[in-house]
């Protein structure tokens, strides 16, 4: 028979006892921390934060389509010599705003004065032999045909006096339009010719001014119908800052879809007084539809995205209250209100990152209704 030590094995006893002691701590931590979190959030909803607020308010907001544009003159002349010399003066500075019919370029008349006077010559005599042969034809001394032919001569001779005239002129070439002048391509005595391909200058007119954009083809029921009540405008911002650097009507419309883009090309006509835009220049293109009246607006930034959508911070009570709203279209700032947040209520403008739903917030200042300034 075998002696047994005491003490050697745990009694079931012990063992429920070590148990119990474990649960008990466990209950306890988890409670401890329940409570730490509980005390936490306590904390964070007694912390007031002082926030940007705004009011709901009524606004006249602008129907508006945005695009990215460039800037073309409405008229561009390529300035060819007519006839072929030698260029003896360039009469305007390259980069020169000119006048229609201003003297540009003037070519070596002489030789061009030395053929008009050959050709009035050669038309005075033939004219002096229709006059003498038309007496002769009457007494049978010439034949109506002699005479005929002597008309025809002459009348040859008439048209290259004229072609003489108009030679000579072209020895002097004046600006078709009024515009701006680009780059000379070429310098007085130098040999010109009317068979040339590179022009002398270009000329652009500056104003008015088009600026043309292209718009998907989903919005040209919408710009037709706006244009049928009233005028539908442009506005040309700089990329940027989207300073505004001119307006003007929509007056074209192009009547074909470009099938590669699904777009169509628009153009604007600008006053541009004082010259302020400049053709081939990009910009921004702000097709205004038409002013919506009486509509209800807040501040944009005052819009938030979360999982259910989009949402603002109404102060309510003196604490921040998460409230769904529906957002119809985004102008100048402001964000119309589709869904019913009644007017006046005040919201919050400039979300902190540590607020949240429920905290305890002050207005900075003197909640503001929204401007009524979205309207052009």
């Amino acid at each position: 028979m075998s002696d047994s030590v005491p003490g050697a094995r745990a009694s079931p006893k012990a063992w429920i006892i070590v148990s119990l002691i474990v649960l008990v701590l466990a209950a306890v931590t988890v409670w401890r921390i329940q409570a730490d979190q509980a005390a936490s959030h306590r904390h964070r909803l007694q912390q007031v934060l002082v926030v940007a607020t705004a009011r709901v308010a009524t606004a006249s907001v602008p129907i508006e389509l945005k695009a990215t544009g460039e800037m073309a003159s409405r008229h561009t002349v390529s300035v060819m010599p007519q006839v072929s010399g030698i260029l003896e003066a360039v009469d305007f500075r390259e980069g020169q705003m000119v006048r229609k019919h201003q003297v540009l370029f003037r070519i070596n008349a002489a030789p061009y004065r030395t053929a008009l006077a050959s050709a009035r010559a050669a038309w005075v005599l033939d004219e002096s032999i229709v006059k003498r042969d038309a007496q002769l034809v009457p007494h049978g001394y010439i034949a109506p045909e002699a005479y005929e032919t002597a008309v025809a001569t002459a009348e040859q001779a008439k048209a290259a006096l004229h072609q003489a005239e108009i030679n000579l002129s072209y020895t002097t070439i004046r600006a078709p339009i009024s515009g701006l002048t680009g780059s000379l391509s070429i310098r007085s005595g130098n040999l010109v010719s009317s068979s040339m391909t590179t022009p002398l200058v270009t000329i652009n007119q500056m104003s008015p001014i088009l600026v043309q954009f292209a718009l998907p083809q989903g919005d040209l029921e919408a710009i037709l119908h706006y244009r049928r009540r009233n005028p539908v405008i442009a506005d040309v911002l700089r990329p940027g800052d989207n300073q505004v650097l001119g307006s003007g009507p929509l007056v074209f419309i192009d009547n074909t879809v470009n099938t590669l883009t699904g777009t169509i090309l628009y153009k604007a006509r600008l006053p541009n007084r004082p010259i302020r835009l400049w053709p081939g220049q990009y910009v921004n293109v702000r097709l205004v539809l038409a002013v919506e009246k009486g509509v209800r607006v807040i501040p944009d930034q005052a819009v938030q995205v979360g999982q259910n959508g989009r949402f603002v911070y109404e102060v309510k009570d003196g604490h921040a209250v998460i409230v769904s709203v529906v957002i119809s279209r985004d102008a100048g700032g402001f964000a119309v209100l589709r869904s019913r947040l009644p007017l006046g209520t005040m919201v919050i403008t400039e979300v902190p990152a540590t607020l949240r739903n429920g905290m305890a917030v002050i207005p900075r200042s003197r909640p503001s209704r929204a401007r009524s300034g979205p309207a052009t």
